[in-house]
């Protein structure tokens, strides 16, 4: 068995290097061009696996909603406790601290294309999930993992063409991409499990995009990087 074991160990060394080999000599993709591609550039929004941007100024969950003001502008409407919204963006940003403190971390930020409502909700339903909602939703496009997003696509059509990987199991209309690669030692959220992930929510009828939201994550057990060698670089000090 050991035999076996050493030549599997070296077919796998093997199929990695080749990986990086491949990943290294890309021909390298043209840039895009953002008029082009209908990208909102007023409102610049660019997702990596270890940056976003918008209008070329850093952001991340955990950064506190006074932070997050500094960036976007004060928000227009605070929809309920810790539900803050640029109505003319078409942007929410949660806090699970409710107290609406400028201290309080943001948990979850989400750019809006289009929310499907369902008819059959009764009208008080119907006016709260309303008042949650952008009174405008996000006009053009955003830039993730090298491709542009945003409505009127069709998700196989940006999966193509993002050098990020997403994935749409076992939820058949939400594609997650954990951002693993991240350097969580200089990141603004403080528990030793957690982690960022890109959420994409296609319409129901599955051929258009719904929104795009960036979230704080636990990670489960066996996650990389939580077990292994590579755990403590990418953690931040425990905060009691």
């Amino acid at each position: 068995m050991g035999s076996i074991d050493n030549i599997l160990g070296k077919v796998d060394t093997l199929m990695k290097k080749t990986d990086r080999f491949l990943e290294e000599h890309l021909p390298e993709e043209p840039p895009i061009d953002y008029e082009k591609e209908g990208v909102n550039r007023k409102h610049l929004f660019v997702f990596t696996d270890t940056t976003m941007t918008y209008n070329g100024k850093p952001f991340m969950p955990g950064m506190t909603i006074g932070e997050l003001c500094e960036i976007f502008g004060h928000y227009e409407r605070l929809a309920e406790p810790g539900i803050f919204i640029w109505d003319s963006m078409g942007i929410i940003m949660v806090l699970d601290d409710e107290s609406g403190e400028d201290s309080a971390p943001v948990s979850r930020i989400m750019i809006n294309w289009n929310i499907e409502l369902d008819d059959f909700l009764s009208e008080e339903n119907l006016k709260w999930l309303k008042n949650r909602c952008p009174h405008q939703y996000f006009t053009g496009k955003i830039v993730v993992g090298g491709a542009v997003l945003g409505r009127g696509m069709h998700i196989d059509d940006f999966l193509k063409k993002t050098n990020l990987k997403f994935d749409n199991n076992p939820f058949p209309l939400l594609y997650y991409c954990d951002l693993y690669d991240w350097d969580y030692t200089k990141a603004p959220i403080h528990r030793r499990e957690e982690y960022y992930t890109y959420c994409i929510k296609k319409s129901d009828d599955g051929n258009d995009i719904s929104h795009f939201d960036i979230d704080i994550n636990s990670r489960g057990f066996g996650d990389p990087p939580y077990e292994g060698p590579e755990y403590e670089k990418y953690i931040n000090v425990d905060v009691e």
